[in-house]
């Protein structure tokens, strides 16, 4: 009888018949995706199902993505916020950067070097050249080549959004030219006066999103619509793991990092994300107003591996850590996206366009040692189990009915006030510990 018992994906509570399980959840579109390889007809078809998504390159324009488009999908374009590539293999450089090499004696900060990001990553045909954010006709000019680039799509996406690069030491000879053009000047503020202007041009229609602009908040987020982080909730890393994959033989293998905020992920703890995730919620509430309507994570997973008992191993969906990097955000209602750079094919989980609807009460909540949150269609969970356990929740906002579980791809029942269910965490190869959960239910239809 226990035996059975265990077996069962629900712990019934209460009497009489169960409700009939439903065919259906509510769906909407997802908030925000990123594109990937768009000759896959199978990537359009999930790009179309989210409100906005991250393409390609803005100066290349949308291209292929024009069907998104007239789907009412808001197109990004992607922009390195503070440079420009100057080719130096031949390769003739796109107008803005074109502009910028033209101008570089009082347009760029090192008109004759050093090119520290080209160097970084070993590229050896590029020279990057940063913008003088300082200097008027600059601004101007950039702000004016961004706004004819943006004809076509919906918005921009600037990555390096915050400026705070220029403290790093690679970047110091740029830093010391910025204050020896513009004496008393701070080059964040400069950057502050580029989104302001910015902003000004594009008006009210078209989306600024940046990344990490929450590193420099007063002059960056009160002129963007959206924040993105990266990996603040799991992030993905190389650690020396190779497996033998069924069609690629022995390769190198990611990991997925549940704890990319703490000091040590090895060690890390949940409640370090958690934090991470009260600033940003904090930060959303200061400067939420006209443009800026809060954050979206951004996430990296490795594919989960399994064994098929034959030595090699096959790349599946990483459910947990796609519901996971979904689940702890919107603890405070902030989307989320997980990429899985090994395998684009394998991040497409439904979550994204599950209809939860309003989150419920002035906060998440903990209860039996897990965080959550309840919503008008459904609850968020996520939390630390030393192995199976079945988890009892009592709460006046759960409501008698069926619930689908992304996790498990199966429906559960609730009682009135009640729902119990069993949850049984992966191990996680990192740190040797069962991987937190991650868990979004949604009550059918």
């Amino acid at each position: 009888m226990r035996a059975a018992w265990l077996l069962l994906p629900l712990l019934l509570l209460g009497c009489g018949a169960p409700p009939p399980i439903p065919q259906r959840y509510p769906t909407r579109a997802g908030a925000y995706a990123t594109a990937a390889d768009l000759a896959d007809p199978a990537e359009l078809a999930w790009l179309s199902g989210f409100a906005t998504v991250e393409a390609g390159d803005l100066w290349d324009g949308p291209g292929a993505y024009a069907g998104l488009a007239r789907k009412g999908v808001r197109l990004l374009g992607y922009e390195w916020m503070p440079a420009a590539y100057h080719y130096t293999d031949g390769e003739p450089d796109p107008p803005h950067a074109a502009w910028l090499y033209r101008n570089r004696a009082w347009a760029s900060l090192n008109p004759k070097g050093p090119y520290p990001h080209c160097r970084a990553m070993g590229y050896d045909w590029c020279q990057d050249y940063y913008y003088d954010y300082g200097d008027e006709r600059t601004r101007a000019g950039r702000v004016a080549r961004l706004e004819r680039a943006l004809a076509g799509w919906g918005g921009v996406f600037l990555d390096w959004g915050p400026g705070v690069f220029i403290d790093e030491p690679a970047y110091r000879p740029l830093k010391e030219t910025f204050a020896a053009r513009h004496p008393g000047e701070d080059y964040l503020e400069a950057v502050g006066r580029f989104y302001r202007d910015l902003r000004k041009a594009l008006g009210r229609d078209r989306r600024v999103v940046s990344n990490q602009g929450f590193r420099n908040p007063d002059r960056v987020l009160p002129q963007v619509n959206l924040d993105m982080t990266e990996s603040y909730a799991v992030g993905e890393a190389y650690l020396g793991r190779r497996l033998r994959l069924v069609g690629r033989g022995e390769v190198e293998v990611p990991d997925t990092l549940y704890y990319p905020v703490s000091s040590d992920f090895r060690r890390g703890r949940l409640e370090d994300s958690l934090d991470w995730l009260k600033e940003l919620d904090k930060l959303g509430r200061k400067y939420g107003g006209p443009a800026f309507s809060g954050f979206v994570y951004m996430n990296y997973a490795a594919p989960r591996f399994v064994p098929l008992g034959d030595g090699t191993y096959r790349a599946e969906t990483p459910k947990n850590a796609i519901l996971f990097g979904y689940a702890l955000p919107m603890l405070k209602g902030i989307p989320a996206y997980t990429e899985v750079p090994f395998d684009r094919r394998l991040e497409r989980l439904p979550v994204y366009q599950a209809d939860l609807g309003r989150p419920l009460g002035n906060d998440y909540r903990q209860q039996e040692g897990v965080y959550l949150r309840f919503y008008e269609r459904g609850l968020v969970l996520v939390g630390e189990l030393p192995g199976p356990t079945v988890l009892r929740l009592r709460s006046p906002r759960i409501r008698a009915g069926r619930l689908y579980d992304f996790y498990t791809g199966s429906w559960i029942r609730a009682d009135e006030g009640a729902l119990a269910w069993r949850l049984v965490p992966e191990p996680d190869p990192v740190t040797g510990r069962p991987a937190p959960v991650g868990r979004v239910l949604v009550y059918g239809e």
